[in-house]
Order: C-alpha cells, then structure tokens, then sequence
C-alpha cells in the first residue's frame, strides 16, 4: 500500500507541474509577443487603413463601405483602448461582430460577405503594407 501512495503522489507532482508549466508558457505566448501595437484593414486584399492602437486611449468609431457589382454594405469599426473590433455591420450572419475586440497579434477579425480583414502586427509601419498573415 505504502508504494501505491508514493506512486500516487508522484505522479500527481507530475501533472501538477506539467500543468503549471503549460499555463505559464501559454500566458507568455498570449501575453508576450502577441500584443500587436499596429492595426491593418484590408478590404478585397487591398490595404485601406492602418491604425497606430498605442495612441487611440478614447474609443471612436468609423465606417468602411463595401460595394461589388451585385452587392452594397458597411462594418463599423470600433477603436477603444488599444484594442479594435467590428461594433455594427449589415452582413447577414454578423460573425465579425461576435469575434469581439482584439488586441493580439494571433487571430485577425474577418468579415467575408464584405471581404475585411482586420489584422493586428507588433513592428511600426513603413511604405510598405505588411502581406495579409495566414496561419
């Protein structure tokens, strides 16, 4: 009996630790490199804003119009704190709105019905936009 104890709390110490090291490394990984400073809009594939989210501390909002042969429409994008979301927009399933506001640099808000991308980076901009970043 007396080495099932010792064996049970082996390997409780394991998983115990196993997940504390998990939990720091993935707090690093979110907290770390992925708060991005800088936001890119694209529309259609095309650069139409960039957004430095350090300097905007009050919230405000404004309007990217999407507009194709067949189609017409909007996203309203809020900019709050560092952070940038979409708050209203006229697509049918409004999964862009529910992706909420974002701050990090590891998942970009998408709108496709509209075809925008709102993609977070960490350096400064130069004269070149950076590519749309797929993982």
């Amino acid at each position: 009996m007396d080495k099932k104890k010792t064996l049970s709390r082996i390997i409780g110490v394991f998983i115990g630790g196993l997940a504390l090291v998990c939990g720091v490394v993935l707090y690093f990984q979110m907290k770390g490199n992925g708060s991005g400073k800088y936001a890119y809009i694209y529309q259609d594939g095309v650069l139409v804003r960039e957004i430095d989210l350090t300097e905007h501390k009050e919230a405000y909002e404004f309007i990217i119009e999407y507009s194709s042969d067949t189609e017409r429409g909007f996203n309203t994008i809020l900019v709050d704190n560092g952070k940038i979301g979409i708050s209203d927009a006229d697509c049918p399933d409004k999964t862009c709105q529910h992706m909420g506001m974002i701050s990090s640099t590891h998942f970009p808000i998408t709108c496709l019905p509209h075809k925008l991308v709102i993609q977070i980076v960490d350096e400064a901009p130069n004269q070149e936009a950076p590519d749309i970043i797929t993982h």
